[in-house]
């Protein structure tokens, strides 16, 4: 009776509750589902709180009135006939407990003993049988013991099984019919805030939110992970403050070696070391590691046994360790005497370059302490990849790890670190780079010239196409313009980023002087070539110029349609607030606006915009150029005026801080522009005074093709004039760059020019100036705001009566004050102009916003356009 009584007291009864168990609803609420199903099973690995679950299930059964039997699985119970015996004597203990006959003891059948005093048990009042670490059973007789326990179909009673390993009972036929529930690894796992729960109760500890979070991810939500952790910050507060947990700490490692490898195969724990240093892993790539040939079937057993290793989403075999395990077995690698951690990682490398995945060839070449190799890689494999992807901080990272030797015999990597430093309009590093090529390049000994000969690589030809980038990105125009000169129409290498590049950026500069034609030419064959090889940058920037050079032909359809096409490539490849989506964004804002969508512009022109604590502001300054000036007119037209005047005074702050000379010349110019056109020709004249003051250096950077510029400028400038009295003077400079902007085939601007020329002749409303067809609200950039209805296209309007707008038609006053409201006046600056009461004004106002049917102002001045 001894014996008998020592297996009740070890194996019989559930474990009490250890400090900091906490209850999670979403787990122990489910057991009161345990009585619908006649199975339930717990599997996850060591620590991940399968016990501390059965038991409280355990308890809220017994509460419940339930009928229990609880029994632990120990090593004796892998003897075929232990388990069978532990279940009877845990099964007639109970049935003792409440008064209950037992079978003959004469049954020579222990299994069917047992079915017998199950049912019993269950005869009377619903019944679980809980087996915790049931692994430990499985190669004995256990399936066999539960399969005919499940198969004599007893009523009212469950089996409740917690294992490390997924049982082998066939359970699909169940999970058919619905008598399982499973309870898998990933249920088991803490969430956030499980883990701060968790914390203050075992240990005492309060955690804030950052710091659970922190610490979750850092365990995985994974329970021993967790309690291992608390009790070090028990006994040492702080522990984790500087550094995370790791499966290097003393208390992980003890974890680790009792629970997990003791009484692994060598095989199997040699396995597990070697494969440490991936990431993620597959049979084939463990083999190519490891040497062996028995990556399928150790994978299969670490699955079942459920070690640690996790299986990946997807259709193919890819697995992952849990990173404390991991950084365990690394730690274990790392002291092993006799391991060659390089050649491990070469080998790694070399399966990555032959699987087709050079990205993480290149880790685990930089792990195995050979740099020259992995510059080598990144420039033979990862180019297109990196351009195509956008992938820049990985380039970045790549090329400071490299020492300053392995980096500069690469010519194609510093030409691509040029590149990127362009970008992100760091011109003054990027120049200093080309010096350094520049310099290593003219000793025809050193192996960058070496290996610029073995490759083909044009290192004059590139020199120049970088210089040319500075200029364009940097807002040099001439400069640019005068590095494609110097090419005089040479072909680069067919290397990444050569040739292709060189008509994509000749493509911009063309745009900029005006050569439509040329600039199309250039961009579409370099979308072609783009597309071609999946380089979705250079495909984007491509489609991107095309839609300017139809936006200044006045193509506004064309223009949306190869827009949208770059939007919906830049958000399938990018992040929604990158400088690849904001570029088409802000040239489908034009169009919108345009059409007289001004919320959809305001949208898409916001969005474009980087954040205001940006520090690396990449691209061509389109981006914030158009957005900028766009959002001003927007306000301006929907009576906003002091978010219009903000948003300039915010972009031009940041344009001279980070002296981007052109951005910050072409917002003086809307300033001016601004001025005049609300009817401040004193803030216009301010600005132009201003704006002269940079007119040396502006002539010195951009040549006088450069009409983006210049023709904006030569408008102001007339415009000053007349304020000074030179009407004469003033018209003929206007009459000039409408001339130029026909003969270009510029038609926007053309009929821009046209129509202030005609309101400044006749001091008439726009609205009877030169009209389009498909053209709308760009007409009017430089129009007075006080004499110029915003409407939509002729394409898209319809004749509109009062009558049409409301029921009851507004008196003339309250046209007039919605007139004024369209040129984006406030209510004092109305009540000036009318010459009456500012309460009269709030009252017209109220009065015509409730025959409109609308509530605000932008509401109003929209409504009457719809």
């Amino acid at each position: 009776m001894s014996q008998q009584s020592s297996l009740i007291n070890h194996h019989i009864s559930p474990p009490r509750a250890s400090q900091g168990v906490i209850n999670r609803p979403r787990l122990t609420t489910l057991s009161g589902l345990l009585q619908q199903h006649r199975l339930c099973l717990v599997h996850a690995p060591a620590g991940s709180g399968k016990t501390t679950l059965l038991a409280q299930w355990h308890e809220s059964l017994v509460e419940a009135g339930a009928k229990t039997v609880w029994y632990s699985a120990s090593e004796a119970d892998r003897d075929p006939l232990a388990f069978a015996d532990g279940l009877n004597l845990a099964v007639e203990a109970s049935l003792n407990q409440i008064g209950a006959s037992l079978p003959a003891r004469d049954e020579p059948d222990v299994l069917a003993r047992l079915v017998a005093m199950v049912a019993r048990c269950a005869a009377t009042a619903p019944f679980a049988l809980f087996v915790d670490d049931y692994h430990l059973a499985e190669g004995g007789d256990g399936g066999e013991t539960i399969n005919l326990i499940l198969a004599a179909r007893i009523p009212n009673m469950t089996i409740v099984l917690a294992s490390r390993n997924r049982p082998s009972i066939p359970i699909g036929r169940r999970r058919v019919s619905g008598e399982i529930l499973e309870v898998p690894v990933e249920e088991l796992f803490f969430d956030e805030s499980e883990t701060e729960a968790f914390f203050q109760a075992s240990a005492g500890v309060s955690l804030t939110s950052e710091e659970s979070r922190k610490m979750h991810n850092y365990t995985e939500g994974w329970a021993a992970g967790l309690r291992l952790a608390s009790l070090v910050l028990g006994r040492t507060p702080g522990a984790f403050a500087a550094t995370p947990p790791t499966g290097s700490h003393r208390a992980f490692v003890e974890y680790f070696l009792e629970e997990v490898i003791l009484g692994l195969p060598e095989k199997v724990y040699r396995f597990l070391t070697m494969t440490s240093i991936l990431d993620a892993l597959n049979a084939d790539l463990c083999d190519g590691v490891t040497g062996r040939h028995d990556g399928n079937e150790i994978l299969s057993f670490l699955e079942e046994a459920q070690l640690f290793v996790v299986a990946l989403p997807g259709t193919q075999r890819w697995y992952k360790y849990h990173h404390l395990f991991q950084e365990f077995l690394q730690a274990r690698l790392q002291s092993e005497t006799g391991t060659d951690l390089t050649e491990l990682h070469s080998r790694a490398a070399r399966w990555f370059i032959q699987s087709g995945s050079p990205m993480d060839a290149v880790r685990h070449a930089f792990l195995a302490r050979r740099p020259g190799w992995a510059a080598e890689m990144i420039e033979s494999y990862c180019l297109f990849d990196y351009l195509s992807h956008g992938r820049f901080e990985v380039f970045s990272r790549w090329m400071q790890q490299l020492p300053r030797d392995a980096r500069e015999e690469r010519p194609l990597l510093l030409f691509l670190q040029v590149w990127r430093s362009i970008n992100m309009r760091r011109f003054l590093q990027a120049e200093q780079t080309l010096r350094t090529i520049e310099t290593l390049a003219s000793d025809k000994t050193s192996r960058m010239s070496v290996i610029a000969r073995e490759t083909g690589l044009d290192v004059e030809g590139r020199l120049h196409l970088m210089r040319t980038l500075i200029g364009a990105y940097g807002g040099d125009l001439t400069g640019g313009l005068a590095h494609i000169d110097a090419l005089d129409g040479r072909e680069l290498d067919q290397l990444a980023f050569g040739q292709v590049d060189l008509d994509s950026i000749h493509s911009y500069l063309a745009l900029q002087s005006g050569n439509l034609e040329l600039a199309e030419k250039l961009t579409w064959k370099a979308k072609g070539i783009y597309d071609e090889i999946a380089v979705h940058w250079g495909g984007l920037h491509s489609r991107s110029i095309a839609a300017m050079c139809y936006i200044a032909r006045g193509l506004m359809h064309e223009a949306e349609s190869v827009a949208e096409e770059a939007l919906r490539i830049a958000r399938g490849n990018f992040g929604e607030h990158s400088y690849m989506v904001a570029l088409p964004s802000v040239l489908l804002g034009v169009i919108a606006f345009d059409r007289g969508k001004f919320d959809e512009a305001e949208q898409l022109w916001l969005r474009a915009m980087p954040a205001e604590n940006a520090t690396d502001v990449s691209g061509l300054c389109e981006r914030i150029q158009i957005a900028t000036i766009g959002l001003a007119r927007v306000y301006d037209a929907t009576g906003r005026s002091d978010e219009a005047t903000n948003v300039l005074v915010r972009a031009s702050r940041r344009a001279y801080e980070t002296e981007d000379f052109r951005l910050e010349f072409q917002l003086a110019i809307e300033r001016a522009n601004r001025g005049f056109r609300l009817g401040n020709p004193a803030e216009g004249l301010r600005e132009w005074e201003r704006l002269s003051l940079h007119l040396t250096e502006a002539k010195r950077r951009f040549p006088p093709s450069a009409w983006q510029i210049w023709d904006a400028f030569r408008i102001v400038e007339a415009r000053a004039m007349l304020e000074t009295g030179q009407r004469g003077p003033a018209l003929e400079k206007l009459y000039a760059v409408e001339a130029r902007a026909s003969q270009e085939s510029r038609t926007l601007s053309a009929l821009q020019v046209a129509r202030l020329i005609a309101q400044l002749k006749d001091g008439r409303n726009a609205g009877l100036a030169p009209q389009h067809p498909t053209l709308g609200n760009t007409l009017n950039a430089y129009l007075d705001i006080s004499r110029t209805k915003l409407t939509p296209p002729l394409a898209n309007r319809r004749s509109v009566g009062s009558s049409d707008l409301v029921s009851n038609a507004l008196t003339q006053r309250e046209e007039e004050v919605l007139e004024l409201l369209r040129w984006g006046l406030s209510n004092s600056e109305i009540a000036r102009k009318l010459d009456i009461n500012l309460n009269t004004v709030k009252s017209h106002t109220k009065n015509l916003f409730s025959k409109l049917g609308v509530k605000s102002r932008t509401q109003a001045v929209l409504r009457t356009m719809e």
